[in-house]
């Protein structure tokens, strides 16, 4: 295991939203790369990826909320990851922390999932 991989450890400071839809588009090492989220917070997001990204890579991305009006970009940094090897498929899970999310950004960001996790709590 890798420094900054983890096992089960939850080290979440945010409220997690399951965000299984939307496409992530990072430019990492001058090449464009997508990936889908798993889940995301304010501070960050889990997605998977068959790019090969290192604890400490910083690259921008960006990604479009459900409501399709909304466009996310900043700079992120992959501060934990996890191998995935399933029937000949090879991804990575990768944790990153956006850097320089701007303010207005990170509210809305926010309010969304804050909106999210209602719907769910409606649902049970």
């Amino acid at each position: 295991m890798e420094v900054g991989e983890t096992e089960n450890i939850d080290r979440r400071a945010n409220e997690r939203a399951p965000f299984l839809v939307i496409e992530i588009k990072g430019t990492h090492s001058n090449k464009i790369f997508l990936a889908q989220t798993e889940n995301i917070s304010q501070g960050g997001l889990f997605f998977s990826s068959p790019e090969k990204l290192k604890i400490g890579d910083r690259f921008p991305i960006e990604f479009v909320l459900p409501d399709n009006k909304t466009i996310v970009s900043c700079t992120s940094e992959v501060v934990w990851k996890k191998h995935y090897g399933q029937s000949g498929l090879d991804s990575e899970g990768i944790g990153i922390r956006f850097i320089d999310l701007e303010p207005d950004q990170k509210k809305v960001l926010g309010d969304w999932i804050d909106r999210e996790e209602e719907k769910e709590k409606e649902q049970l």
